[in-house]
């Protein structure tokens, strides 16, 4: 090869993110892309050359499941995403998307921009794309379209959608798609989401499913009726003749432990007799981390997350609160409260605040939501046996379930799950390392090869000539999760270098202020 290489990575145990065993090999990148892979050792020129012996070669990591993109505009906004070999992030997740913005989202926008340090200046998704690629982006990045944001700009009355308002929610989804998305997004145990019918559902989806897109979502339960929200899953899936991802799978509740078997074995039926295929994105902790809102009566968001506050003041409402843990079997003594705001309760579990405080466990829960009704909490209420089952499953893939939070943020946004910063390398470290219940071949497959096929992006996931330089060097005898419940702004060991489109963002170890990512839109055309 008589061209000059911009880098030369020799020596590398090269995992190429399809399932195929380990090589050691030379990998060489030119422009952005990988122009060269062979087996052999020869001399060839190259503006930088790397020594990876002992190292492992891989694609970039792809974080299938982020939430609202609004981190990149602080700086250094993904170090902690970086750090764990992620180089790709979908954001727009779980109903909750940056965009597009309807006019009764207008003034909230607002109102959380002022709050968390932004200028809220866009409407559509192709026109907040344009604002994040001029601060410029640490890695890339793809949106899918929110069905709750779509909802919370159009519908007034929660409980019923009028035929004007599903018309106006279909053409900005129209507009999102021809603007990039990847899809469309549900969180329907938030609100206004949970309140939308399923044929609505299926409205939407129809749209993202005529550009290629896939449909991801946070189920109406994940606990006692978790068969039933597969179904409607599937049947949304069926419908509207889309790819379905089943977003961070879980059983939640210890009454509930143990049916993840059988929930992958209907996803396999399905995959057996859809045209569609239905897959899933797990991240690998016995917590969940949400807000606390999600664990009352939704009866009591009706009117608007705004009036809560004062719904909670009224008559009855403590009462309605503690029927609803009694129903659902919820075990408040699992359940951390996580918010810096109220330092004495900070890292104290609800069962625990209730004893200082000489209140009941639902009283508890209304004087918290009274004083904050963003406060998150983390809730232990998964199976270990249940997370490897889905976890193991082959078409199974890892996610942070979390923002790109950035390491030097506002104190008041939130103390983030230990997932944010450590997902991936715990996912390695646990299911590679430290219990070896896959090959590295497999787990990579899982966060490289496995989400850019599945979201369609082109070029992505595969050390192979001709693909894009996103690629990550790995020492996997230091590779380490160092993020906690308690502490969990650490950032993870283990990784030396990482390249996004074929610049190095870390280097030996140390990250730079390189910005070359992009943005990554759908490219099917109606």
């Amino acid at each position: 090869m008589s061209q000059q290489l911009d880098y030369l990575i020799k020596n590398a145990t090269i995992v190429d993110g399809t399932g195929a065993a380990p090589y050691r090999g030379v990998v060489g990148i030119k422009d952005g892309r990988i122009a060269l892979v062979e087996q052999e050792n020869r001399p060839l020129r190259a503006d930088r050359a790397i020594d990876a012996r002992g190292l492992h070669l891989t694609p970039g990591f792809i974080d299938t499941h982020a939430s609202t993109g609004f981190g990149f505009f602080f700086p250094h906004a993904a170090d902690h995403k970086l750090y764990q070999g992620i180089t790709t992030e979908i954001f727009g997740n779980c109903g909750t998307s940056p965009a597009p913005i309807g006019p009764l989202l207008t003034d909230k926008m607002h109102e959380l921009a002022a709050d968390l340090g932004f200028e809220f200046n866009w409407r559509s998704l192709g026109e907040y794309f344009t604002i994040i690629e001029n601060i410029g982006l640490q890695f890339n990045v793809g949106s899918l379209a929110g069905h709750s944001t779509l909802r919370g700009g159009y519908v007034h009355d929660w409980n019923r959608t009028t035929a004007e308002e599903l018309a106006a929610m279909q053409a900005d989804m129209t507009a999102a798609m021809r603007d990039g998305a990847l899809g469309l997004s549900t969180g329907l145990i938030y609100a206004p989401g949970c309140f939308a019918t399923t044929d609505e559902i299926v409205e939407l989806a129809r749209i993202a499913a005529r550009r290629g897109g896939v449909y991801a979502s946070h189920m109406r339960d994940e606990r006692d009726k978790l068969e039933e929200a597969i179904e409607e899953t599937l049947t949304i899936g069926q419908q509207a003749g889309i790819d379905v991802l089943v977003s961070h799978l879980k059983a939640a509740e210890r009454r509930n432990f143990g049916k993840i078997p059988a929930v992958l074995g209907r996803l396999e039926a399905y995959n057996r007799s859809a045209a569609g295929q239905a897959k899933i994105d797990v991240y690998p902790y016995t917590a969940v981390s949400t807000k606390l809102r999600a664990f009352i009566p939704k009866e009591l968001l009706a009117g608007g997350i705004e009036k809560l506050p004062q719904v909670l003041q009224q008559e009855g409402t403590e009462e309605k609160i503690a029927a609803h843990i009694e129903a659902k079997g919820y075990d408040l003594s699992q359940m951390l409260f996580i918010s810096a705001d109220h330092p004495q309760w900070a890292g104290k579990d609800l069962q625990a605040i209730a004893a200082l405080e000489g209140w009941s466990l639902a009283r508890t829960m209304r004087e918290i939501l009274q004083r904050d009704t963003e406060v998150w909490i983390v809730y232990f209420c998964i199976d270990r046996a249940d997370m490897d089952a889905a976890i193991l499953w082959p078409q199974a893939m890892i996610c942070t379930d979390s923002w790109s939070h950035p390491i030097n943020a506002p104190r008041h946004i939130g103390v983030p799950h230990p997932r944010s910063y450590g997902a991936f390398t715990q996912y390695l470290y646990d299911y590679v390392i430290d219990r070896p219940l896959l090959t590295i071949e497999e787990a990579v497959r899982k966060i490289t090869f496995l989400p850019a096929s599945f979201f369609r992006l082109a070029g992505c996931g595969r050390i192979a000539e001709g693909m894009v330089a996103d690629v990550v060097l790995l020492n996997m005898a230091e590779v380490q999760p160092r993020a906690t419940y308690t502490e969990p702004m650490q950032l993870s060991a283990g990784t030396e270098w990482v390249w996004v489109n074929g610049r190095a963002v870390i280097e030996g170890g140390a990250i730079n202020d390189e910005r070359p990512g992009q943005v990554l839109k759908n490219s099917t055309i109606y």
